[in-house]
C-alpha cells in the first residue's frame, strides 16, 4: 500500500473516532501530534481509550498519566495499538502485564464491488427519527451485548443532526433486524458495528446493509472505505473486496478486574 494512502487512512481513523467520541453524551476526544485520547464514561473499556500514534508516545510515564486520567473519572479503559504504527507496542504492553484482546484486521476497499446478490425482501433505511434510533440502540445491545443505557448515551437524539455520522437499519418481515454506522471524514468512509439479529443471519441482511452504505460512500465522494473486521464477519468483507492493511488491538491494564466484560469484547 502506498504511504499516501496509508497516511490518509490513519488520518481518517483519528477524525472518525473524534466525531464518534465527541457526539457521545459527556464524551471528549483529544488529538495531539503523538497521541489521542477518547473518553466516553461508558462502562466498557473499549469506549475509553488511549491511542499512541508514534512509538515515542508509548512510555511508562504516559501509561501512568493515562491511568491517572481514567481512574480520576472512575472509568475502565484500554490502550489501542495500531500494529504498523507501533510495531513494538504489543510486546511493550505484554511485559507490563496488560491483558491483550484479540487483534482486529483493519480492511480497506477502494472501489465498489461487482454486482452482489442481495435479498430483495430486505429494505434499508437511514435512522432519522427517535423510534428508529431506539430500535438501532436495541439492536446494538442485542447483537454486541453492549449495555443498553450506554448505547443511549453513545447515540443521543442530537446525533441525528450530525451528517457525517449516519446510522442505518435493515428491515425484514417488517422488523428491524440489522444495523450499522458509517462515518465520513477526509474523503474516506468507515463502517462501524455492522450486525444482524441472531435469528436473521445468513439471509442477506448484512450484505444488503453493506451494499447500501458503500453506495452512499460513493455518493459522498469517498475514495476509500475502511472497517475493522471480527472473525465471524471477515469472510463477508473479503467477499466485497476489502483487503487487510493493518491490525488494531486493545490492551487492558492488569490492575483492573474486568471479569466477564473483557470476554464479551
Amino acid at each position: 500500500m502506498a504511504t499516501t494512502v496509508r497516511n490518509k487512512l490513519n488520518r481518517h481513523v483519528i477524525s472518525a473516532q473524534a466525531l464518534l467520541f465527541r457526539n457521545i453524551v459527556g464524551g471528549s476526544f483529544e488529538v495531539m501530534p503523538d497521541w489521542a485520547r477518547g473518553y466516553s464514561g461508558l462502562s466498557l473499556p473499549i469506549f475509553n481509550v488511549f491511542l499512541p500514534r508514534v512509538p515515542s508516545a508509548l512510555t511508562d510515564d504516559m501509561l501512568a498519566d493515562t491511568a491517572a486520567f481514567f481512574y480520576s473519572r472512575n472509568s475502565l479503559y484500554a490502550i489501542e495499538i495500531v500494529h504498523d504504527q507501533i510495531p513494538e507496542g504489543p510486546d511493550f504492553l505484554h511485559r507490563r502485564r496488560y491483558q491483550a484482546l484479540p487483534p482486529q484486521p483493519a480492511m480497506v476497499l477502494s472501489s465498489l464491488p461487482d454486482a452482489l446478490t442481495v435479498n430483495p425482501d430486505v429494505s434499508i433505511e437511514r435512522v432519522s427519527t427517535v423510534p428508529a434510533l431506539t430500535a438501532f440502540c436495541s439492536l446494538q445491545h442485542d447483537v454486541f451485548d453492549f449495555d443498553l443505557q450506554d448505547m443511549r448515551k453513545r447515540f443521543p437524539v442530537a446525533q441525528l443532526k450530525e451528517n457525517k455520522i449516519r446510522h442505518y437499519l435493515a428491515f425484514l418481515d417488517e422488523q428491524p433486524v440489522g444495523s450499522a454506522t458509517i462515518v465520513f471524514a477526509d474523503n474516506v468512509a468507515s463502517i462501524w458495528n455492522l450486525g444482524t439479529a441472531d435469528s436473521y443471519r445468513r439471509q442477506g441482511v448484512a450484505t444488503s446493509l453493506m451494499c447500501s452504505m458503500l453506495v452512499e460512500a460513493q455518493k459522498q465522494g469517498c475514495e476509500l472505505t475502511m472497517l475493522y473486521a471480527t472473525p465471524h464477519a471477515y469472510n463477508l468483507f473479503n467477499k466485497f473486496g476489502f483487503e487487510i492493511y493493518t491490525q488494531r488491538q486493545w490492551f487492558l491494564p492488569q490492575s483492573i478486574e474486568y471479569g466477564d466484560e473483557a470476554d464479551s469484547l
